[in-house]
């Protein structure tokens, strides 16, 4: 499948575009300074219809505004688990960078299973573990996995609502099942696939 990928903000967050042949497009995560994605999205002309948050935390979220001031209103995706982390600055992290981030105008639930956004079609996977109710996006033959898994790594889970018996249950469970080819699309660091996590992933 097609998708765009533009490394933003102060840690190195994996922004994703996911675009269609109507000229519409997802927004996948987005961290802060995306002015990069913005940039990408009109020169493309393409025009965001959604975000859609893998979780909450702080680097995958404050890219929002950029987002929203230069395309206007758009409605954000979070699993609703996850939802609280949005009005929360200690609980999202972002009062680690001085920052109080929030963001709570059109913020819609996610749950496990098939989801239509436009013309897009993909599954919602619900992987808790990094955070308490954290999300893959499954497009195809690539799924778009945050923080859940890495190449070569696992995500962390000494921030609060983190369980690492759980983020690795979440991952042989939903992760590790999906079709050896699929391609795995982190939220920090290179694109890897689930025949290579299965066999080389040594926190696996």
């Amino acid at each position: 499948m097609n998708y765009k990928k533009i490394v933003t903000g102060t840690l190195d967050v994996n922004t994703y575009i996911v675009p269609h042949a109507d000229g519409t497009c997802l927004v996948i995560d987005p961290s802060d300074n995306c002015g990069n994605v913005v940039a990408y999205l009109q020169k493309e002309s393409l025009r965001p219809i959604a975000i859609l948050l893998t979780h909450g935390h702080f680097d995958h979220i404050m890219g929002i505004p950029d987002i929203i001031g230069a395309f206007g209103s758009t409605k954000v995706f979070i699993h609703y688990g996850d939802r609280g982390l949005l009005a929360d600055p200690k609980s999202n992290g972002s009062t680690l960078v001085g920052d109080g981030f929030t963001h709570t105008e059109n913020v819609e639930p996610l749950s496990e299973g098939k989801m239509s956004i436009g013309a897009f079609e993909f599954d919602v996977i619900h992987t808790p573990g990094h955070t308490q109710d954290g999300c893959c996006f499954l497009f195809e033959d690539v799924c778009f996995c945050g923080d859940t898994i890495f190449a070569g790594s696992v995500g962390r889970t000494d921030l609060p609502g983190g369980n690492h018996k759980q983020l690795i249950n979440s991952i042989h469970e939903k992760v590790l099942t999906l079709p050896p080819q699929t391609g795995l699309c982190p939220g920090h660091g290179g694109r890897t696939s689930v025949e290579r996590e299965k066999k080389a992933n040594p926190f696996l």
